[in-house]
């Protein structure tokens, strides 16, 4: 009879597990597909990924969050649940089968492999109840942020607790029942005194039949934990383990491409608005996310007040798509009053204003309404969150998908961000200033620079494209400088585009006028190709990122150097000699775009390194990949900021604590963001901000015209 019920049970939980399975499937599948081959190419490192992130788990014994480092606290605990839950699964297969065939057994792989199986179950079972034991402790007691004991929480831990408390009690209450006795095999250290079980069943001595009864119930109490928590995980915060798998296989191999090009013939192109316009990788995002906190704990606008958590922002999507598909799929079986009832609340009630759909009898609109305007421009793209998900999700790309939406469907920006747009529409540069002073830089009362065109040096070896802020901001003017007194310095062959040269197309895609950003990107192919340039440097790691991933799409293929890179490469060249000491001691401000988005670390402190007189680099507590940005990315350089605390006062606080005289930089926006939060904290006198290339200026040798700090500096 035993085997009877069981068997009913089993059919009834995995049929109700395969349904809820299907409807999440079904939910999925109305997303966009992606342009082959992304998603379904390079198998064998896809697999690799799987094996690495997932069953390795990789990633998921990082620190949370910065201050958890600091306290110690890791989530290696869950590392030994998830590899506990893996053996211990083999044991629950052979459990489950067993119910339906009690002369089932895999001990047909042999005594021996039989024998150590069941011990490391037996052992790896504790070592999960212990895990669980620390797993509410460090909720209830160590709270890390953005990890609070919650109901569901609770629930998990305590089911996954149940399975291991009923494993031992059934194991144990069985020999008990049996009569315990030593089997010493062949191999001792295997015999029966190593299972904990078995020790259990000692401390409880003879029971006869009634420890066989109180053996069935726990038996029986561990398969009904197990089937619920198996239909409980799709409903709860462990969905995770159903998109996590999938997410991490169909991740983006070349994650350091931000956005894809739209076709914008294609009215349905326009970004992201509603959840249909969601990819399909988009929303497995939602699915897969395992509510770490990580992204938000890294989060540079989460950290300074600002209305924007990436965990919450992909819980939205998961939200979104499993309450729009539930009321859609409802909607397909109902008729008359209570299809028009169903169809009122999938697409709400228009306000009297006539504006957007709005929630008033129905559910909210997904981007403005779920997904709040001010959360999507307060993100900086800098690809923090992305950075340290232990599951590959794409914040960054989703964010400027809804900007794009806002943009291009809605008009609906920061008035400071439409008037950048305007000035790059009019003049090709977010400082609006007329694009016939783009080579005003190179000018001066002696005469200028002679920076050649490429008109003037047809076969130059290396494009620079100058940027924005080369060409037109003040502060960063001096740095271009710099670099091309370095460069005549190494007498390195290259020109420029002059007037020919348009903004990269950074702001305006990171801002989501997707529109304007492919006329510039076009315009500059179409330059740099007429010229039939091959190499091209870039200072600004925003135009390096845009034109080496982004400009292919528009028929751009050049071999993408940032200027660190060059400098590095020249000083090991030995065509840089730098023999000036600064006789100061630096840190390092990792740019976001160079390090996160393109893995460029290690180039900048080379150079470094390199300068005479240094006492030595002065590390950041939070470098490289896990670097804070200064605040001036995805279009933030051009929007106020006003709700919390600035981010590159944040960032600044940090490198004046160094005691560092130098804060070096590899970007311009990085240059001006941290130059002004040093002002704002009156510190001009305890540290000056300098690009590399003025850096590598200051350390030649004398008769290169290199720029000295002025002594009231």
């Amino acid at each position: 009879m035993k085997p009877v019920i069981f068997t009913l049970l089993l059919i009834a939980a995995f049929g109700m597990f395969a349904r809820t399975v299907s409807r999440l499937v079904r939910f999925l599948l109305r997303g966009r597909p992606e342009a082959p081959p992304a998603r379904m190419d390079r198998w064998p490192e896809r697999l690799a990924s799987v094996a690495i992130y997932f069953l390795g788990q990789k990633k998921v014994a990082e620190p949370p969050s910065y201050t958890a480092a600091r306290r110690g606290i890791t989530s290696r605990h869950h590392q030994w649940i998830f590899w506990g839950f893996l053996l211990i699964t083999i044991g629950t297969v052979e459990l489950l089968v067993a119910g339906v065939a009690p002369s089932f057994s895999l001990a047909f792989i042999g005594e021996t492999p039989y024998r150590a199986l069941k011990l490391l179950i037996d052992w790896m079972s504790l070592i999960v109840l212990l895990m669980i034991g620390y797993a509410f402790f460090r909720r209830l007691v160590l709270k890390p942020r953005l990890i609070p004991m919650s109901l569901d929480a609770g629930l998990i831990l305590g089911m996954i607790a149940g399975l291991m408390v009923t494993h031992f009690a059934y194991h144990a209450f069985h020999f008990a029942s049996a009569g315990t006795q030593d089997i010493a095999g062949p191999l001792r250290w295997m015999d029966d005194r190593w299972f904990i079980s078995y020790q259990l069943a000692e401390a409880l001595g003879g029971g006869g039949a009634g420890y066989h009864t109180v053996a069935d119930v726990a038996w029986w109490t561990h398969v009904l934990i197990l089937l619920a928590f198996l239909n409980y995980i799709p409903f709860s915060k462990h969905i995770h383990l159903l998109g996590a798998l999938p997410n991490i296989l169909f991740r983006n191999l070349d994650a350091r491409i931000v956005g894809t090009k739209r076709n914008l013939e294609d009215e349905n192109d326009y970004g992201v608005g509603k959840l249909e316009q969601l990819t399909w990788k988009q929303m497995l995002d939602g699915y897969a996310c395992t509510e770490c906190a990580r992204c938000s704990n890294y989060c540079p606008a989460f950290n300074t007040d600002k209305p924007l958590s990436p965990m919450h922002l992909i819980h939205d999507i998961k939200h979104e798509m499993m309450e729009r598909g539930a009321l859609e799929l409802k909607l397909a079986h109902l008729e008359g009053e209570r299809k028009e009832e169903v169809q009122k609340r999938l697409l709400g009630s228009p306000p009297e204003d006539g504006g957007a759909e709005g929630p008033a009898s129905g559910m909210e609109p997904f981007v403005g309404g779920r997904i709040k305007d001010e959360t999507l421009w307060a993100c900086t793209t800098c690809g923090a969150c992305q950075e340290v998900c232990p599951v590959f999700i794409e914040h960054p790309r989703a964010i400027v998908d809804m900007r794009t939406h806002l943009v291009l469907s809605e008009s609906r920006m920061p008035a400071e961000l439409s008037r950048t747009f305007t000035n790059l529409e009019r003049n090709s540069n977010p400082w609006g200033i007329g694009a016939d002073q783009r080579m005003a830089w190179a000018q001066g009362p002696d005469g200028g620079l002679e920076v050649p065109t490429v008109e003037e040096n047809p076969g130059a070896e290396y494009l620079l494209f100058v940027g924005c802020a080369g060409a037109f901001d003040d502060r960063i003017k001096k740095a271009m400088k710099a670099l091309v007194q370095v460069l005549k310095a190494a007498k390195v062959s290259f020109a420029v585009l002059g007037e020919q040269e348009q903004c990269s197309g950074d702001p305006a895609r990171r801002g989501g006028n997707e529109y304007l950003f492919q006329m510039q990107a076009q315009a500059n192919v179409d330059a740099m190709n007429e010229h039939k340039v091959r190499k091209v440097v870039a200072s600004c790691p925003h135009c390096f990122h845009t034109i080496k991933n982004e400009y292919p799409a528009f028929g751009g293929k050049y071999e993408v150097i940032h200027h660190s890179q060059l400098l590095e490469h020249l000083i090991t060249e030995k065509r840089l000699t730098l023999t000036e000491p600064l006789a100061a001691n630096f840190t390092y401000h990792d740019s976001c775009y160079l390090g996160r988005w393109n893995s460029e670390y290690e180039a900048p402190r080379r150079v470094l390194e390199a300068v005479p007189g240094s006492t030595g680099l002065i590390e950041l507590g939070r470098k490289r990949e896990h670097g804070f940005c200064c605040g001036g990315g995805g279009g933030r350089m051009w929007m106020e900021e006003k709700i919390g605390t600035r981010v590159n006062r944040n960032r600044t606080d940090e490198i004046l604590a160094t005691g560092a005289k130098i804060a070096a930089v590899a970007c311009p926006y990085c240059a001006i963001m941290i130059t002004d939060g040093v002002k704002d904290a009156g510190a001009e006198e305890r540290i000056e901000v300098l690009d590399l290339a003025e850096v590598v200026a200051r350390a030649l040798p004398d008769g290169h015209g290199k720029a000295k700090r002025p002594e009231s500096a």
